[in-house]
């Protein structure tokens, strides 16, 4: 498998990435103006060796979830990296040095000890791992399959389940256990209301959330957003509430917005994501990751 280079330029967010290389020896493409509009222009690069074989096994740690894992080790400027890097991930990480400490508003040697602190001996490093990750994600639903396909499985049942056991492995390695007990904490907190938010899909895990905090404690509330407009339900939320937010690929933009609204009023937002993070986890306190692989060509736990 051959590397990839990733550059960013602007594009059209109505249109989808355009994966054609640029010719060879030109100049790298500019940094579009805002991420909300950037693409990825994917090239070989001869000479700079191959990726690993399992560069499309997505139980593996993420850049984003170490960047949650070390943010008690941060200073208040390399936060502001590690915030930038969450909102917009992974694009802002495959910016330039330069671009990237001026998202942050921060100096260029705050960005390389930022990398340091990750873990990483330099800013190529960084980025190479980041590329790993874009190609990963675009790998097709059908190649994963036959990929990931369980080995030795003597029957479709043992199958799914030596999935469903590397599913709960590797969620154990992306959870942040810092995060977690603070989780608890804010939960079992009767002072504080807590509402609960999902998606059109994970509906079914907030309600299920919500139904048994309600059997432990008062002033759990789940957000109906067939009703009324999630924001119309948050808008009473005062600083110190908790709104506990399901969001997972595809990310739902209302409840983005409904994290960003809250967050503003100081309401505290726990998120449940997957390994790619939600955008919402700009406006997280916590975030919780688990991973979501399931048996089958969509084999993610998907939209909302």
């Amino acid at each position: 498998m051959e590397c990839l280079d990733v550059r960013i330029v602007g594009r059209d967010a109505h249109k989808p990435p355009s994966l054609e290389p640029y010719p060879n020896g030109a100049a790298a493409p500019e940094a579009g103006a805002k991420l909300s509009v950037d693409t990825m222009l994917v090239k070989n690069v001869p000479g700079r060796g191959v990726m690993p074989p399992d560069v499309t096994n997505d139980t593996g740690a993420r850049i984003g979830e170490l960047v949650r894992q070390r943010q008690a080790d941060l200073s208040p400027a390399e936060r502001k990296l590690a915030r930038v890097l969450l909102a917009s991930y992974p694009i802002a990480g495959l910016e330039s040095v330069a671009r990237f400490a001026e998202r942050a508003g921060v100096s260029a040697p705050t960005v390389t000890r930022f990398i340091t602190k990750l873990g990483f001996r330099g800013y190529p490093e960084f980025q190479e791992q980041l590329r790993q990750e874009v190609h990963a994600r675009l790998s097709s639903p059908l190649a994963r399959y036959h990929e990931e396909e369980p080995k030795g499985a003597s029957s479709l049942v043992s199958g799914a389940l030596e999935v469903s056991r590397r599913n709960l492995q590797a969620t154990l390695q992306l959870l942040s256990h810092h995060d977690v007990e603070e989780v608890v904490e804010q939960l079992a907190d009767v002072r504080r209301r807590v509402l609960v938010l999902g998606g059109r899909l994970s509906g079914p895990l907030a309600r299920y959330l919500a139904g048994q905090l309600h059997l432990l404690r008062p002033g759990i509330g789940l957000v109906d957003t067939e009703r009324t407009a999630a924001t119309q339900q948050l808008i009473d939320m005062r600083k110190g509430d908790v709104l506990v937010v399901f969001d997972y690929r595809r990310y739902q933009s209302d409840t983005i917005e409904s994290a960003r609204l809250v967050a503003g009023q100081g309401v505290n937002v726990v998120l449940f994501t997957d390994p790619w993070l939600s955008p919402a986890s700009a406006f997280a306190r916590q975030v919780v990751v688990t991973s979501v692989e399931t048996v089958g060509p969509f084999r993610r736990y998907r939209s909302g």
